[in-house]
């Protein structure tokens, strides 16, 4: 993706090979992020889990992966439904509270529950503080790598459960 979809996007090539990356950029982009860098989001995200998986163990990986999709997702559509107490930055109280409590109970499949709290108020508080408009860093790139960092430092017992491997 960063290897051959990045330049297309970044020099906007359009042309019969790629005319299914713009079709798809069409109905998914944000019309503002399409005048800056088309599926600038998902190179973050890509980079960010990128990062992440060479400098950490599968236990934490799957901790970031789990929390930039659960919280990430889960905070957006939760303030966007019911968000009434907006922050000065635009994010809402609710989406922030629904992001902590969707995040730790997913993370509380894979880890003890007090860890996934606390990791759950750290993604918080990425989330909260991650603004693309004025670093051009967003959320899908600080969330796993600060993620990574806070559950290394943390020394979180992560491990896949059982569950997974009886497909094996």
């Amino acid at each position: 993706m960063i290897v051959f979809l990045f330049p297309v996007s970044f020099f906007r090539i359009k042309n019969v090979f790629t005319l299914w990356f713009w079709k798809i950029i069409d109905l998914v982009e944000r019309k503002e992020n399409i005048k800056v860098l088309p599926a600038r989001q998902a190179f973050s995200l890509a980079v960010g889990f990128l990062i992440t998986s060479l400098v950490f163990d599968e236990g934490i990986l799957q901790i970031c992966i789990i929390s930039t999709a659960v919280y990430d997702g889960f905070a957006t559509i939760i303030g966007l439904l019911t968000g009434k107490h907006k922050f000065p930055w635009g994010k809402s109280l609710e989406g922030t509270l629904g992001g902590i409590l969707f995040n730790t109970l997913a993370l509380s499949m894979v880890i003890p529950v007090e860890f996934a709290f606390i990791i759950s108020l750290f993604v918080a508080v990425v989330e909260n503080l991650s603004r693309s408009d004025v670093w051009f860093l967003d959320d899908n790139l600080l969330i796993p790598v600060f993620t990574g960092l806070f559950s290394w430092f943390l020394d979180v017992p992560a491990e896949l459960p059982q569950f997974f491997f009886s497909f094996l």
